[in-house]
């Protein structure tokens, strides 16, 4: 089943809390779940999950800023003006645009749309 966006935030923003608490001396799940007003089968669940969380796992990312993306736009026609980047028939391939930059489909398609 898959958990939306708005559920997979609020599920870390729990958790986020709850190590928080854990670290400030809490460490009753009663006392957890009481304070994060949450049931003890979540709080158990969450501690669990807790174990195999790593530390970057306790932070949201951070938007790019508007220089990042005019950069990152940039790379990218410098890339469209490279042969490499096209497949036989030439067409643009964006897979390896993608692979090369570690950016989205939807940003190559935007720079591409002249946008």
């Amino acid at each position: 089943m898959k958990i939306s966006y708005h559920r997979r935030r609020k599920i870390k923003t729990r958790r986020i809390a709850l190590r928080d608490l854990i670290l400030q001396g809490i460490e009753n799940p009663k006392e957890l779940a009481k304070e994060l007003k949450v049931t003890l089968p979540t709080i158990k669940r969450d501690l669990k999950a807790l174990e195999t969380m790593s530390e970057e796992d306790f932070s949201f990312q951070k938007g790019q800023t508007s220089a990042e993306i005019l950069d990152k736009k940039d790379t990218i026609l410098r890339l469209l003006d490279d042969e490499e980047y096209y497949t036989e028939d030439g067409n643009v391939n964006i897979s390896k645009i993608m692979q090369e930059l570690k950016t989205s489909r939807t940003t190559i398609l935007s720079v591409l749309n002249g946008e």
